[in-house]
């Protein structure tokens, strides 16, 4: 017996140094400026349901919104800023004329006068040249990186999102934190809500305590719309009937679901990161209307690793989600809790969750066949 117990403390404590171990390594982040860092040691999984806490600035002359925010460590929110409107764009000279101490847009004295939209991607800006400004048109992104020459930036900064590091880190919409200890085939995040059956499902491979996220799988059960994506290439493609093909920015309809796809293979600040984003979307046949339900956020290294994050629009939907990203905290007494720097790490192997790969050949394009839940 003694035997046994001085061999489970030793598997502690080395468990505890790999903690701590972890705890070590430089701080990461995945935004919506495309920034990744260190990223061999990231598996991420990130949702959030509530739209972050803007604090508006205007950049400097021919600034971008990524450099506007990065002095203490913020982001750009490219949504919040695309927003800034209201009716003949008072919103934004609101904004603007609190940025610059009072002075209003030159263009702003409805009804003779109204702020007009652009396509340009660095708006909402102020012209430096006659103090116009110009609102985000429907085409416009609103980029952070974007600058223009001769305007001023309207910016939206935000905190970036919580920090990851090494193998899966879990932070669920019910507020549970753990770090995934098994590798293989997850239901990382599921919206079941009448007309739509979405499930996003994620596989962990990789050397051992150092696993990644190698490929997802997103299904819509009721349509069949299918979508995959691995890091060996890190390219979208979608099920058809004559096979697969590369996903492009556009939309792609099937029953009442809907994916619009905003970017893909987009190059970040970091080279060797390539960014996708899509929203998923459902019809409302009792509005005659379509309504964004997430957007999926893709951070890919080709050849290495896929980073992933999942922002659902409303906070009314969350009843139906579910998945690792919908779990709630679990009875202690059913985890391994190990104290490292006197904070607390929760390991799962969430079982529950996982998934079974029903096929591990190879179709005309070589590329694995999606992962099937069970």
């Amino acid at each position: 017996m003694a035997t046994i117990m001085a061999a489970l403390a030793m598997i502690m404590m080395m468990l505890q140094m790999h903690l701590v171990s972890s705890q070590d390594t430089p701080d990461t982040s995945m935004d919506g400026s495309g920034s990744c860092s260190d990223a061999e040691e990231i598996s991420a999984l990130q949702l959030s349901s509530q739209q972050a806490m803007c604090e508006w600035r205007l950049g400097t002359l021919g600034q971008s919104c990524t450099s506007t925010c990065l002095p203490d460590s913020k982001i750009c929110d490219p949504a919040q800023q695309k927003a800034l409107r209201g009716v003949d764009g008072v919103d934004l000279n609101t904004r603007v004329t609190a940025l610059q101490g009072g002075t209003e847009c030159t263009n702003y004295d409805p009804p003779t006068k109204v702020i007009n939209e652009t396509t340009n991607h660095w708006a909402p800006y102020v012209s430096n040249i006659n103090g116009q400004c110009r609102m985000a048109a429907s085409g416009a992104n609103s980029a952070c990186g974007q600058n223009g020459n001769n305007v001023k930036r309207v910016c939206c900064c935000v905190d970036p999102p919580a920090q990851v590091d090494n193998d899966p880190h879990v932070h669920t919409l019910k507020g549970a934190h753990y770090t995934l200890l098994r590798s293989g085939n997850f239901l990382a995040w599921s919206f079941s809500k009448d007309p739509v059956d979405w499930h996003l499902l994620a596989a962990y491979s990789g050397a051992r305590s150092r696993f990644t996220t190698q490929s997802l799988l997103l299904l819509e059960k009721q349509s069949g719309q299918t979508l995959e994506m691995t890091a060996e290439d890190c390219l979208w493609q979608t099920k058809t009937e004559n096979g697969w093909r590369k996903v492009q920015p556009e939309l792609l309809l099937q029953g009442a679901a809907s994916v619009d796809v905003q970017e893909v293979d987009k190059h970040t600040r970091d080279p060797l990161n390539l960014e996708s984003v899509m929203v998923l979307q459902m019809s409302e046949p009792e509005k005659s209307g379509v309504r964004k339900v997430a957007r999926l956020l893709i951070h890919c290294s080709p050849s290495k690793y896929l980073n992933f994050k999942v922002k659902m629009f409303d906070t009314k939907d969350l009843d139906y989600v579910g998945g690792e990203l919908g779990s709630a905290p679990r009875n202690q007494s059913h985890l391994s809790l190990l104290s490292a720097k006197l904070s607390s790490m929760v390991m799962q192997t969430d079982t529950e969750f996982q998934a079974k790969l029903m096929k591990k050949t190879f179709d005309s394009k070589s590329r694995l066949q999606p992962l099937q839940p069970v």
